[in-house]
């Protein structure tokens, strides 16, 4: 529209009478008449006809200067905007740019700083290009960077630059940025603390304030802050005991550094130090949720690679106010409760029971031994060196970290169980503080003297395990919540389908000896031990061999079950000797026998008949022997005389013996 032509401003004729200011027949005869001058002819497209504006009659420029304003200012502007082009490396170059402290620029600031490149980049241009023309026309080139500083301050709203409008200052950031390039726009205060109001002193000071037992709260953190610099309190280090120097807290010119309570805020709730007052204020069952991060893992691909052991209390209470504590065993891919105890008391024998109710399944459903068995320290590292020692039971055992309850899967399934399926079939479940009102089970209030009382239904020791048990049975066999992997599969039924191949067969001796109850007995007549009023038999009597000499005393341990004991594990010391099988007796009467009586009695007389093979195997190799004492004194030509068995041997002789053993009985006599 105003454009300079040869140091001349002139306007767009087309725009004259295509904007109204005059018409088109009106322009036609000023131009004829010579009323306008035409310093340019228009020719076609991007050339447009040019007038000298300081033709223009007066009352049409009131009219221009009335719509756009000064048009020289407006021309100048116009003309300068041609020479601005977005630079795309140099806010490549700020959008990549690290501070010292690894930060990256603000976006505000990476807008300012390529806007800057853009505009010195203009002035370059057009600098260039005046001069230029100056040169060719054998002019000098004078107060440029006045007309330059202008225009620029003008564009400052449009381009939201940062440039100074000074012409000597822009004129020295337009050589620095010449020389360095884009590094040369980036503010030196950034990562400075040279104008830091809060020196790392104070800001220490205010997160030790705030991190007291007392838990305050910023604004009182401000409060004692001021207190402690007009002298009011002291404060000490408790660890150290140095009383803070409040003189370390006035500037250089002796005056008490003061902010405001919003720049305490600001830096309690910086998110560095906020991680830092936090776990000052916290437990860490609270600082892990919050901020520590955590590891992301996915579950295994068949059941029983890994179990899931944890404990906890049922949220329904005893006729005595007590709850019943819980202990659980589930595995990780299927979810489903392979092992469960219950006890008034949290112990290791709550625990043991939970490990003997899920070997009872697992033997039930002919499995394998878990491979890896997840377990809290608590109550559970009193069996770390046998029970919960690697490579013992359990291939591989993991330790979970005291209080990060999101590392073990057992805690998320109970939870799972308590709100799907616990919440579902029995009444008042949930928590008395729990957000979501559903969750919060409904109480009874009342108050007497002594105040408020709250009344709850309570329930039997039998009632809640019996109610536990039945809500088990609804989330084994109910559906596999990943339907997409095990699409109409059950938890049961991908815990039966889809064991481990790896997984090796119970070793229930060595897993009697670790869960299962111990009693010391004896070893009778050569066949049997007795354990709690039943006899129970050796499988052969060659066990015999495997005791220590003369002791027939051993450690017997069994696994009781419903139906009673069906059979005990005995060892002698650490050493297995073997399992024992209860005996079963037969009716005496030969009319009243069942084939169950034939087959006891079969038993029984394979055993004794064993027995009596062995005993006179072992007779029948013994040699009968006989001495004749010598009487001579010096002992010598002792002459010992062997009276060969001939009932079960060839004839022997003296010629039977070696050198070897005639040596040795004449040692064996020197000695006497």
């Amino acid at each position: 529209m105003l454009e300079y032509h040869n140091n001349i401003l002139c306007i767009e004729g087309g725009w004259l009478h295509r904007e109204g200011i005059m018409s088109k027949s009106n322009y036609d005869s000023l131009i004829a008449r010579g009323r306008m001058k035409v310093v340019r002819k228009g020719g076609g497209p991007g050339r447009p006809a040019l007038i000298q504006y300081d033709s223009v009659p007066d009352r049409f420029r009131v009219v221009i200067e009335a719509r756009i304003g000064d048009p020289r200012k407006k021309a100048r502007i116009d003309d300068f905007e041609k020479h601005i082009i977005a630079d795309n490396h140099a806010r490549s170059y700020y959008s990549s740019f690290k501070l010292p402290d690894g930060r990256h620029l603000p976006d505000e600031v990476i807008a300012e700083y390529s806007a800057n490149a853009d505009i010195l980049n203009a002035i370059h241009r057009v600098i260039t290009k005046r001069i230029g023309k100056r040169k060719a026309l054998g002019g000098r080139v004078s107060h440029i960077w006045e007309s330059v500083a202008k225009t620029v301050e003008q564009l400052k709203d449009k381009y939201k630059h940062s440039l100074p409008s000074n012409p000597r200052r822009l004129k020295e950031r337009y050589k620095k940025y010449m020389e360095d390039g884009y590094h040369a726009l980036i503010h030196k205060g950034y990562c400075n603390s040279n104008s830091r109001k809060v020196t790392a002193d104070l800001e220490r000071l205010i997160l030790s304030l705030y991190a007291m037992p007392n838990k305050p709260f910023a604004a009182s953190v401000h409060d004692l802050y001021l207190q402690f610099l007009s002298g009011a309190i002291e404060v000490v280090d408790y660890d150290t005991g140095e009383i803070y120097d409040r003189n370390d807290f006035f500037d250089k010119n002796g005056v008490p550094v003061m902010i405001s309570e919003s720049t305490v805020w600001n830096y309690i709730n910086n998110p560095k130090n906020r991680l830092i007052v936090d776990k000052a204020r916290n437990d860490s069952l609270a600082f892990n949720t919050l901020h520590r991060p955590h590891h992301h893992r996915h579950g295994p691909q068949f059941s029983l690679s890994k179990i899931s052991l944890d404990d906890r209390d049922l949220p329904r209470k005893l006729e005595d106010g007590s709850r019943v504590k819980a202990y659980y065993a589930y595995d990780v891919l299927s979810g489903c409760v392979i092992g469960a105890a219950y006890s008034k008391h949290k112990d290791k024998d709550l625990f043991i029971n939970c490990v003997r109710d899920m070997f009872r399944f697992l033997d039930r459903n002919n499995m394998g031994t878990p491979a890896e068995v997840e377990v809290e320290h608590h109550l559970v590292n009193k069996f770390k060196d046998d029970l919960m020692q690697a490579g013992i039971i359990f291939p591989f055992v993991r330790w979970c970290n005291p209080g990060n309850s999101q590392e073990k899967y057992a805690e998320t399934m109970n939870r799972v169980k308590k709100y799907g399926y616990e919440k579902r079939y029995q009444d008042g479940i949930g928590r008395f503080y729990s957000k979501l009102e559903a969750n919060r089970p409904k109480v009874e209030k009342t108050w007497d003297e002594e105040g408020m009382k709250v009344r709850e239904k309570t329930y039997t020791f039998d009632q809640i395990v019996a109610d536990d048990r039945f809500v088990i049975e609804k989330f084994n066999n109910s559906l596999h919540p990943n339907q997409k992997l095990f699409p109409g599969m059950t938890r049961m039924q991908v815990l039966k389908r889809n064991q481990n191949p790896e997984l090796t067969k119970i070793d229930r001796a060595i897993l009697v000896r670790y869960i299962g109850e111990h009693t010391r007995t004896s070893i009778r007549r050569s066949q049997y031990v007795t354990v709690l009023h039943e006899k129970y038999q050796l499988p052969t009597p060659e066990v015999l061999g495997k005791l220590m000499p003369n002791n027939y005393t051993v450690d017997a341990y069994y696994l009781p079950t419903e139906d009673g004991i069906d059979e005990v594990y005995l060892y002698q010391g650490q050493t297995f000797i073997c399992k024992a099988n209860k005996i079963k007796t037969y009716n005496t009467a030969t009319a009243e026998q069942t084939e169950e009586d034939l087959e006891a009695y079969t038993q029984q007389a394979k055993y004794v008949s064993k027995f009596d093979k062995i005993a006179k195997e072992g007779k029948a190799s013994l040699a009968k022997l006989h001495v004749i004492e010598n009487e001579e004194e010096d002992n010598e030509d002792i002459i010992v005389e062997t009276v060969p068995d001939t009932s079960n041997s060839d004839d022997f002789g003296f010629d039977d013996f070696t050198d070897d053993d005639e040596f040795n009985i004449q040692r064996a006599l020197d000695s006497l």
